[in-house]
């Protein structure tokens, strides 16, 4: 019988990440592995073929995503059931039948069976893959072992839930910003491909010498209506080309460098990944999960690699048995304010509390500048769009006007 195969991520006693594939008889097994090669173990996935892929997760092509919304309303109703003392396996039976989202009505099953067959609930999870994300699975694995599951649950909840709120305010301060670019491409589009031609024509039957502008814009609406293949292959090679070079660690880096030198989005990432940062770290601190497993998490979660980083930095300093606040402080993406709470943090014991309370305050900075990104974003486009169709209505008609000036 052919070992299952094992996809891991860890960290060396340097602080580097170590990838690498192993075949052994279990999950667990692969862990004692690693930790006796003195690794941190980051995550671990069963390395699947596609037909088995298709047979354990359900695969359809239009089945609905496990979204933040579906994980907290399972982790608070999980919660419930276990504070009221039903067994672990019991309520994973009962939410998969309850839960309306049936790829995570699938996963529970699965769980449900590793957690019977001896397996550690936490380790059940993981198993997952991608579906339940780290900080849970590592808030799981310190509230088995403290015992204190049903109280991580409702953290994990609650957590899920403001993480949530934070990516729909992000989310709904793009959404009419992206409606008016896309309406924008859109009626350009149309002008230069079914209204310009209508004049080409005419000035065409004039005979009469045209002006620059007009030149100039025949000239781009002749080659989108004759090469207009070449500028969609040049759009779709644009998108794959940039989605591949985004896909590696320079690309990616450049990239996020990039977003957070953005005028008003640039402050709004940062301001998110702080939050992220405050409440992840906090609950997972709060939760009795290791300071070095914590950061790791950390880092994992965080939408932007400069912050993730930074972060990095702070795991190697602590490592070494130094202050998390001196890398922090170097990194010059933190603003002063954070850092100085997290050093006070630290020098009280309170570093959870303080980094909770970051995290409330940067959310409600998000949403101010939210608002302030629409507020800004939207007449700057609205303005753009004028000008595009306005040149190309005075270009058009600048032959009219020049015809009635020789009468």
């Amino acid at each position: 019988m052919r070992l299952p195969v094992y996809v891991y991520r860890a960290r060396d006693g340097a602080g580097e990440l170590v990838q690498g594939r192993a075949d052994v008889g279990s999950e667990r097994e692969l862990i004692m592995r690693l930790r006796n090669q003195g690794l941190l173990v980051l995550g671990i996935e069963v390395e699947r073929d596609l037909g088995v892929v298709i047979q354990q997760q359900g695969f359809t092509l239009f089945s609905r995503r496990v979204g933040g919304k579906d994980l907290a309303v399972f982790a608070r109703q999980f919660a419930v059931m276990i504070k009221a003392g039903l067994p672990a396996v019991q309520c994973l039976r009962v939410l998969a039948r309850q839960v309306t989202n049936q790829r995570l009505a699938r996963a529970l099953d699965r769980i449900g069976n590793d957690v019977e067959s001896g397996d550690a609930l936490s380790e059940a999870f993981a198993r997952q893959g991608k579906l339940f994300p780290p900080v849970m699975i590592q808030m799981i694995a310190a509230g088995e072992v403290g015992g204190i599951l049903d109280d991580v649950l409702d953290r994990v909840a609650n957590q899920l839930e403001k993480d949530e709120i934070l990516r729909q305010k992000v989310r709904s301060a793009l959404v009419y910003p992206s409606i008016v670019v896309v309406v924008a491409v859109l009626v350009v589009t149309f002008l230069m491909t079914f209204v310009v031609p209508k004049f080409v024509q005419v000035y065409a039957d004039m005979g009469s010498e045209l002006p620059g502008p007009t030149k100039l814009l025949m000239a781009v609406s002749g080659a989108m209506r004759t090469y207009w293949y070449l500028f969609l292959l040049a759009l779709v090679a644009a998108i794959f080309g940039l989605k591949a070079w985004w896909a590696t660690d320079a690309g990616a880096m450049l990239r996020d460098r990039a977003i957070l030198k953005l005028p008003v989005a640039g402050p709004m990432v940062i301001k998110s990944n702080i939050a992220r940062f405050g409440r992840t770290l906090g609950g997972l601190l709060a939760s009795g999960v290791p300071i070095l497993k914590a950061l790791a998490v950390v880092e994992r979660v965080l939408g932007n690699r400069v912050l993730a980083a930074a972060v990095r930095d702070v795991l190697g300093e602590v490592q070494e048995g130094q202050s998390m606040v001196v890398p922090l402080r170097r990194s010059k993406v933190f603003p002063p304010m954070v850092v100085e709470m997290l050093a006070v943090g630290e020098e009280t014991g309170t570093l959870s509390d303080m980094l909770n309370k970051v995290a409330d305050f940067y959310e409600e900075e998000v949403q101010r500048a939210a608002e302030r990104l629409s507020a800004t974003v939207e007449p700057l486009i609205i303005v753009f769009l004028a000008i595009t169709v306005g040149f190309i209505v005075v270009s058009m008609m600048l032959p009219v006007f020049n015809l009635w000036t020789m009468f």
